[in-house]
């Protein structure tokens, strides 16, 4: 039971890297933009409304007490969390920080904002650009002295006085505050020096629902067979705001901390992303099989206060704190078997819809005297002799009507192409579920081998009875392919995240390439 708990308590892929991940858009790119100038942003100070002073690239940014010029803004938000730029409605230029303020072409350097609450004024925000390399916040502000189109605008130091303060429709309030959220929790993640975490209550230890933490296996042979699951990544940590809002940012390792110093007691579950361990599982002849993410968690709720260059605004917020050791049990990782289903795993919400691409090519880079192959509707490692290393099934798409895709597979020499069957367009979007893999066969026969595929299904695939590798080498190769699934599913092997389904695939062939030569044998 000890030896079973150690294995089970260290988490490995992240659920939110499994699936396919959204589309990371360059520092000047943009990922989404709202709609008509009717949905528009304004931003208004003590003296008037931020204005473009015409259409055409350098016009000026003025602050014009009657907004009579171009006052109607769009945001175009970037890849960096809760940044943006500012777009014209009239122009669709943005506005670039210099002295003064004008717009130009959008893409540009010195086009990033981010917005800061000001606490005790609703709908109330600065509009502030950060100088990473010394922390300095600039905010929009009047330069000072009277134009043609009113006061010109233009990034200073921030400093809190009234003309560095936007008020914004409060149809827009909450959306601004959510990017606020998004920029300055980032922030903190990083740099802890810029926020602070204190502690109003602890509720008690309770048992929270079980989320899926792998793939779903089904034995359609005639004997047990022994998978090896690649569990997903869950830290069991989440956070919630007063004002009902919620940030993409986790609850990262440094945050994790600077909640624990504060709790009473308590011994919380921790876990490392980078770590990731295989779970073997004995699975009876014609049974499902899976693992379940187990938490046990208490609320504690707090307030966090966000902290740069003196200008402070505060939070409140409620985190689950995943807990060991408590009267109601401890968080861990659990291994089921069955002889029905549990349900896919793309139902977790932890899985967000994207674009995945049709058809995605990468080529592998296996060692010396093995190769790759397709079989049965999966990818098959082989060494020299024949012996299968490993075997890879691709995952099943979900499109957003409730669709399910198989994909398809196609092998020349090294590279592999994919394709999402059913599909029309160049994309769909949907979700897509991690490829699973199998261990074996270590020296088997290449009849046995063939033997073996021929029990296979579309839906279920295994390792040969006579497998024998040790536990050592196994969990060493789930490692190897989990790092593998990771890497794919951030879009690194085959041309970014449209193409994370295909990545996932083939960082799993390529951790199999890694555990060829680095795991013991």
């Amino acid at each position: 039971m000890t030896r079973a708990a150690r294995l089970l308590s260290t988490p490995a892929v992240a659920l939110a890297l499994l699936g396919p991940v959204l589309a990371a858009a360059p520092a000047g790119a943009a990922t989404r933009v709202s709609a008509a100038a009717t949905d528009a942003y304004t931003f208004t100070n003590t003296d008037g409304t931020l204005n473009a002073t015409g259409t055409g690239d350098g016009n000026q940014i003025s602050v014009t007490p009657d907004g009579t010029n171009f006052p109607n803004w769009r945001l175009i938000k970037l890849s960096s969390p809760g940044t943006f730029n500012i777009a014209s409605t009239s122009s669709g230029k943005c506005v670039y920080a210099s002295q003064p303020a004008v717009q130009q072409s959008c893409g540009k350097d010195g086009e990033q904002w981010n917005f800061r609450p000001v606490d005790g004024k609703p709908n109330t925000f600065g509009i502030v650009r950060r100088e990473e390399s010394s922390g300095t916040e600039y905010c929009m502000d009047n330069r000072g002295g009277l134009h043609l189109w009113g006061i010109l605008a233009q990034p200073n130091p921030c400093n809190g006085s009234a003309s560095q303060e936007w008020t914004v429709p409060s149809a827009k309030a909450a959306e601004a505050r959510g990017l606020a959220l998004d920029y300055y929790s980032d922030l903190c993640s990083k740099k802890t020096s810029t926020c602070s975490w204190t502690q109003k209550s602890e509720g008690r230890p309770e048992v929270l629902p079980r989320q899926p933490a792998s793939s779903v296996w089904y034995n359609d042979t005639s004997t047990t067979m022994k998978q090896i699951f690649t569990t997903i990544y869950h830290s069991g940590w989440a956070q919630s705001f007063s004002a009902g809002l919620s940030t993409s940012v986790g609850v990262t390792t440094p945050i994790q901390a600077m909640i624990s110093n504060q709790l009473t007691a308590t011994q919380t579950y921790t876990s490392d992303e980078s770590t990731i361990n295989g779970i073997a599982v004995d699975v009876p002849s014609k049974s499902y099989a899976w693992v379940d993410f187990a938490a046990v968690g208490k609320k504690v709720t707090g307030t966090w206060t966000f902290d740069t260059d003196n200008q402070p605004w505060t939070t409140d917020a409620t985190v689950t704190v995943p807990v060991i050791n408590s009267a109601a049990g401890s968080t861990m990782y659990v291994a089921h078997t069955g002889a029905t289903p549990p349900g896919s795993d793309t139902g977790s919400p932890d899985v967000k819809p994207t674009a995945l691409a049709k058809i995605v090519s990468g080529t592998v880079d296996l060692p010396a005297g093995t190769e790759l192959a397709a079989v049965q509707g999966g990818l098959q490692v082989s060494d020299a002799h024949g012996a299968v290393i490993a075997t890879v099934q691709p995952g099943t798409v979900t499109d957003t009507n409730g669709t399910a895709h198989k994909v398809a597979l196609a092998v020349s020499g090294a590279t592999v192409t994919q394709t999402i069957e059913g599909v029309t367009d160049e994309t769909v979007t949907g979700t897509i579920s991690p490829p699973t893999f199998s261990l074996g066969t270590n020296g088997v026969s290449t009849a046995a081998v063939k033997k073996t595929a021929e029990m296979m299904t579309a839906a279920s695939f295994t390792a040969s009875p006579a497998a024998a590798s040790s536990d050592a080498h196994d969990k060493c190769m789930a490692k190897e392919i989990g790092s593998g699934i990771v890497g794919g599913a951030l879009g690194g092997l085959v041309g970014g995240p449209q193409a994370a389904a295909g990545g996932m695939l083939l960082g799993a062939v390529t951790g199999i390439a890694k555990g060829i030569v680095n795991c013991p044998k």
